[in-house]
C-alpha cells in the first residue's frame, strides 16, 4: 500500500476523510495497477485547510479550513474576554487544541458575553474539536452554535456555523449531506453580501465534487470561486483555487495541465509572500512529478517543500513532506533512507494526532 501525504493548507487545522473515500480509493487503484504493474503504486492525498491527509492526490490549499468567526471577541471591552479569547487563539495556532478549548470554554462562562460572542465562541470550540479530528462534538458544537446564532437572529454566525457542519459531513464521508449544508451557507453569505465567504463557500463545494470524483463539477465550482477571488482582488484566494484547480486535472491524469496550474498558484504565492502556500505548492508540484515517473524531480520539490516548511515552523507539514520523500525512497530501494524519514514522520503524526496517516506510515514502516 502507498500513500503520498498532502500539507495541511492552514496551520493548525487538519481534517480527514479516510473512511469515506475507501471506495475511491479501491476503484482508482485497480485502474491504476492495470496500467503499472511495474512499480508500487503511491496514494497522492488531499488535505484540508485546516484543509488535510488522505489519499486522494495532492493539497487542496486553504478554503477547506472551518470558517471562523469572531463577531466582538477582539475587541470587546471587557478584558477577560478579550484576554481570553486571544489566549485561545494563541493556543489553537500552536496546535494545543484542548488548552485552546478551556481557554474558549473558561470565556463562554462569564456573564457580560453577549449571543453574538457566545456563537463565535461556540464555533471556535467546535473548530478544536474538529481539528482533533473528533466529529461528534463537532457537530454538536456547531449545532448549539447554529441555534444560538438563530436566536440572536445574527445571519453573520448562522452562515459560518453552517458551512462548518458541511465541512464535517464532508470529512465523514456524508458528501450529499455536506452540498447540503454549503448551500445553505452559500444562500445566506449571497442575501448578506460577503462575496468572500461565497468564493470560500464555492471552493468547499469544489472540494466536495472532486471527492465524489466529479472533477468537472469540481472544476465549475472552482473557477466560480476565482471569478469573485479576482473581482475583490484576492490574490491569495486566487492562488489556493489555482492550486485546486491543479489537483483536479492531476487526478484526471492530465499532469500538464496541473502543472501549468500549480505554477500560477505559486507566480501569486511569491508575489504576496505566502511561503507557506509555495510549500504546499512545492509539494503537489512534487507528487505530479512522481506520478510521472520523474522521480528526481519529485525529491526536488519536496525538497523545497521541506524548506519552506521548516522555515514558518509547520510541523505537521514537514512531517507530511518527510513521509513522501521516505515512500518514494522506498519505491527506489532505499530502504535505510526510507526508514528514517518514515519513523521521523511516524513520530510527529502520533504526536498531532493523525490517526489515519499514522497507521498508513506504521504499514510502510512494515514493509521495509
Amino acid at each position: 500500500m502507498g500513500l503520498v501525504f498532502g500539507i495541511i493548507g492552514t496551520i493548525g487545522v487538519i481534517a480527514t476523510f479516510w473512511f469515506g473515500l475507501r471506495p475511491i480509493i479501491k476503484k482508482w487503484l485497480k485502474k491504476r495497477r492495470k496500467k503499472q504493474d511495474s512499480y508500487p503504486v503511491s496514494y497522492p492525498t488531499v488535505a484540508v485547510t485546516p484543509t488535510g491527509s488522505i489519499p486522494i492526490e495532492a493539497v487542496v490549499k486553504g478554503k477547506v479550513e472551518p470558517f471562523n468567526y469572531e463577531d466582538g471577541l477582539p475587541d470587546a471591552t471587557d478584558i477577560k474576554i478579550r484576554n481570553l479569547f486571544e489566549t485561545g487563539k494563541s493556543l489553537s495556532q500552536k496546535y494545543k487544541y484542548t488548552e485552546a478549548r478551556e481557554a474558549f470554554k473558561s470565556c463562554l462562562s462569564l456573564k457580560n458575553v453577549s449571543l453574538t460572542q457566545k456563537t463565535a465562541l461556540l464555533i471556535l470550540i467546535g473548530n478544536t474539536f474538529y481539528s482533533q479530528y473528533q466529529w461528534k462534538p463537532a457537530l454538536e458544537t456547531y449545532q448549539k452554535a447554529l441555534k444560538v446564532a438563530k436566536k440572536a437572529k445574527d445571519r453573520w454566525g448562522k452562515a459560518p456555523a453552517l458551512g462548518n457542519l458541511g465541512l464535517v459531513y464532508k470529512d465523514k464521508g456524508d458528501w450529499d449531506k455536506a452540498i447540503e449544508f454549503y448551500n445553505k451557507c452559500l444562500k445566506i453569505k449571497e442575501k448578506i453580501g460577503d462575496e468572500h465567504g461565497m468564493a470560500q463557500t464555492y471552493g468547499n463545494l469544489g472540494n466536495v465534487y472532486q471527492l465524489k470524483g466529479e472533477w468537472d463539477k469540481a472544476i465549475e465550482f472552482y473557477n466560480k470561486d476565482l471569478e469573485i477571488s479576482k473581482k475583490i482582488g484576492d490574490e491569495h484566494g486566487m492562488a489556493q483555487t489555482y492550486g485546486n484547480l491543479g489537483v483536479v486535472y492531476s487526478l484526471k491524469g492530465e499532469w500538464d495541465k496541473a502543472i501549468e496550474f500549480y505554477n500560477k498558484d505559486l507566480e501569486i504565492s511569491k508575489k504576496i509572500g505566502d511561503e507557506h502556500g509555495m510549500a504546499q505548492t512545492f509539494n503537489n508540484l512534487g507528487i505530479v512529478y512522481q506520478d510521472k515517473g520523474e522521480w528526481d524531480k519529485a525529491i526536488e520539490f519536496y525538497n523545497k517543500a521541506l524548506k519552506g516548511l521548516e522555515k514558518v515552523g509547520d510541523e505537521y507539514g514537514m512531517a507530511q513532506t518527510k513521509g513522501n520523500i521516505g515512500i518514494l525512497y522506498k519505491m527506489q530501494g532505499k530502504k535505510e533512507e526510507a526508514r528514517k524519514l518514515l519513523e521521523e514522520s511516524l513520530r510527529t503524526l502520533e504526536k498531532i494526532g493523525d490517526r489515519p496517516n499514522a497507521e498508513i506510515t506504521r504499514e510502510h514502516l512494515e514493509d521495509l
